[in-house]
């Protein structure tokens, strides 16, 4: 028999074989999922891309020595889309054809996402980093005026610009986007995440398993938590799809640095207070993070005088893939008003229903 503690009498030395091949088969199991966790490119000079869009063209812009892509659709005023953490611009598929009808949208995988770069040293990921690219990428697109809308990391990202580079924000929407409170992180954040993906080779384990394709549904049904069940067949379908695709770009440094971006970010509450432009802020009841965005929602309320904010009652964190009109209508609402809460008569009772080429 083997000793210690908690052992178990082996009877043959053929019981002893089985149980080391045992170990040996889930070893091999784990060292083969750790493989396609190291094996999306870092560095992306050469601008490719894992899939054409389904939408619009895909294009990339180099600031400040990183390859950026984005997806560009649309005419009209800019709106710049932001994912949230360790998503890619597929997040936000659901919405496209109903915004890209009045807007021009530029969808951007940050650093660290889909088909931009996800540099291992020299960036750390945080909220400040981020808003710094994005503004840069403005200035050097020369777009004026653009309208922000971010979900959770990328609500908070949208914040930033708005209270550090005002003069190239024109609106922002946040869905349940941080950074403004004190509020600790909560519970159900990215700890076990973050635990896991600190270590260089069994951090890779989990990687290559998500970018294996096997926990798609199992991934999809976690974000979408509670409102799982009021999607129908087709629209889980297209949930599972889009987060198929994003997965298929996870990378191990980039997701370990964004699941600590709560405790690295700068608070940059005091400068919020400042934010002039007009704020539409969502957030679901049935939220994982209700409490922080109830926290938000309320310094909003406090601070700024153009802000407005919207609770979707049966709505859950990612509310631009669980209910794509509702927030799409919100946002072209919101969009079309001016700072007297009139209606734009250029803009005026915008149609949100798609071209039924663009609907899937």
């Amino acid at each position: 028999m083997w000793g210690g503690c908690g052992s178990v009498p082996l009877k043959s030395e053929g019981e002893k074989m089985r149980y080391i091949l045992k170990g040996f088969h889930v070893l091999s199991i784990l060292w083969i999922f750790s493989i396609p966790g190291c094996s999306y490119m870092v560095i992306n000079d050469q601008n490719r891309i894992y899939s054409k869009s389904s939408y619009g063209e895909d294009r990339f812009i180099r600031i400040r020595d990183l390859n950026i892509h984005y997806v560009e659709v649309g005419e009209g005023q800019p709106i710049i889309l932001i994912p949230g953490a360790f998503s890619t611009y597929r997040h936000w598929e659901r919405m496209i054809p109903l915004l890209s009808q009045h807007y021009r949208l530029l969808c951007i995988d940050y650093p660290g996402a889909g088909d931009s770069d996800k540099p291992r040293t020299g960036f750390k990921y945080t909220v400040e980093e981020q808003a710094d690219l994005i503004a840069r990428m403005i200035e050097t697109l020369e777009i004026s005026g653009a309208h922000i809308v971010g979900v959770s990391y990328g609500g908070a990202i949208a914040f930033n610009l708005a209270a550090r580079h005002p003069e190239k924000v024109g609106r922002v929407v946040s869905i349940e986007g941080n950074g403004l409170s004190n509020h600790p992180p909560p519970k159900n954040s990215y700890g076990f995440l973050e635990g896991l993906l600190k270590w260089p080779v069994m951090g890779e384990i989990p990687i290559g398993l998500i970018r294996s394709g096997l926990v798609d549904r199992w991934v999809a049904k976690s974000i979408i938590g509670k409102g799982w069940k009021g999607l129908d067949d087709a629209e889980r379908e297209r949930v599972v799809e889009i987060i198929s695709r994003s997965n298929r770009t996870a990378s191990r440094v980039s997701w370990y640095h964004i699941s600590r971006t709560l405790k690295t970010s700068k608070n940059f509450s005091e400068e919020a207070k400042n934010i002039s432009t007009p704020v539409l802020y969502l957030y679901g009841g049935n939220s994982d993070y209700h409490d922080m965005a109830k926290e938000n929602a309320a310094f909003l309320k406090a601070y700024l005088l153009h802000a407005e904010v919207v609770l979707i009652k049966n709505g859950i964190h990612d509310l631009q893939l669980q209910k794509p009109v509702e927030v799409a209508g919100l946002i072209l609402e919101f969009l079309g008003r001016n700072r007297f809460g009139r209606q734009n008569l250029s803009e005026s009772s915008p149609s949100i229903s798609p071209h039924p080429s663009l609907i899937r």
